[in-house]
């Protein structure tokens, strides 16, 4: 498109000023829409399908009155500080019917030379896990040993270290990002425990009496052999700890997720749908209104030589500017309203919650621009036809 070109189509836009404005935030509005409920549904989606994936225990054991704080642990990451005697794990571990079984132990928010934030760190034993690793990016060849860590997404460690209580500690592996407090986690193996609350408690970090002790552990997770019934198992470990424990069941806790994810997608898709029904209507009537109005000059540009085909493409390109901007700055809109409280969002609807990160997100922004462009086109593109086919002498007569 030549320099001349392109100024009389600007010009020809700014002509029509107040009805192409009316079209330019039409298609803001629709762009933001657009971006705005994909990127909820999809992040929402990506994250129960992570959590289907990582919640590999059929039970979960924690201390009497923890189960709201588990299950709040499993939902969004965060740690709270409740702890069980390890003589609990040894009971457990003789329990009939029990085919794995892994204990944590994690302390809440400690202060840390490495970070901005506090940190969840998080206490493991790697020879019976089978909770942590599936959330770990990249399989670490060697063993846990008591001075390597594996870090959450958000952990900074450019040198292959990360720095706590003033000792360093070699970064074996990252986990995967999950879009939850976890991702501000440190996971030590459980041999680095004693060593690691001495730091700390030199340091000056605040540690409960609960907290200094070696013998404790938070959390016990079981999975049960086939053939065997949960009941049965949990039936046992009463009879064998006493009634010092609640139960968690994250596989059911994410089948009840998962029912409230379609109540929530359908609300959205049923908003979507209707706002841009909505939306579409009002580009037919825009499209409609600017065509009409503009009659009188297409049949002049006729009149002075211009083909129906230079003519359509000259209108359709028109279109294209308009749409360019304005779905372009609705997504910049929608990114800017959505994507940075994407947490809070999962936190308020308590359900995972995976944003898109920057690939994901520009090819978003780009499905998003292209299906704008063919709405926009095809509410459009009969009118265009249209007013291009009528004789020029009928277009300029008065009665039209």
């Amino acid at each position: 498109m030549n320099l001349q070109r392109r100024k009389s189509i600007l010009k020809d836009i700014r002509r029509h000023g107040f009805f192409n404005a009316c079209l330019l935030a039409t298609i803001v509005l629709l762009s933001v829409m657009l971006l705005s409920g994909t990127v909820v549904s999809t992040s929402l989606r990506k994250g129960m399908k992570n959590m289907q994936q990582r919640l590999g225990a059929d039970i979960m054991l924690v201390p009497k009155g923890s189960k709201e704080k588990a299950e709040n642990m499993l939902l969004e990451g965060s740690r709270s500080t409740f702890y069980f005697d390890d003589s609990v794990y040894e009971k457990v571990e003789s329990i009939n019917g029990i085919s794995q079984v892994t204990s944590q132990c994690f302390l809440k928010s400690l202060s840390a030379d490495c970070c901005s934030s506090e940190v969840e760190i998080v206490f493991f034993d790697p020879e019976t896990d089978f909770v942590v690793a599936p959330w770990i990016e990249t399989e670490y060849k060697s063993g846990l040993s008591g001075d390597a860590v594996i870090v959450g997404s958000d952990i900074s460690s450019e040198d292959g270290t990360i720095k706590l209580f003033g000792q360093d500690y070699p970064v074996v592996s990252k986990m995967a990002r999950t879009g939850t407090a976890l991702d501000s986690s440190v996971y030590f193996s459980s041999e680095a425990k004693d060593g690691l609350l001495k730091n700390a408690e030199e340091k000056g970090s605040f540690l409960t009496e609960d907290q200094k002790k070696s013998g404790v552990l938070s959390s016990i997770f079981i999975n049960v052999k086939e053939g065997h019934a949960v009941d049965d198992v949990i039936e046992d470990a009463h009879k064998s700890i006493g009634d010092i424990f609640d139960v968690v069941y994250p596989k059911k806790l994410h089948a009840s997720l998962a029912g409230s994810l379609v109540k929530i997608t359908g609300v959205v898709n049923v908003i979507s749908i209707s706002l841009g029904a909505f939306l579409v209507a009002i580009l037919l009537i825009i499209n409609s209104i600017i065509m009409r109005s503009r009659k009188h000059e297409v049949a002049l540009l006729r009149v002075l030589g211009h083909t129906k085909k230079r003519l359509v493409g000259k209108l359709v390109t028109e279109m294209g500017l308009i749409c360019l901007a304005g779905s372009f700055s609705g997504c910049t809109l929608g990114a800017l309203v959505v994507i940075p409280f994407g947490r809070y969002i999962g936190m308020s609807l308590n359900m995972p919650y995976l944003g898109p990160g920057f690939y994901g997100t520009v090819l978003t922004v780009a499905l998003i621009i292209s299906s704008v462009f063919l709405i926009v086109f095809l509410a459009s593109i009969f009118f265009i036809i249209h007013t291009t086919n009528i004789e020029p002498y009928l277009a300029l007569r008065r009665e039209e």
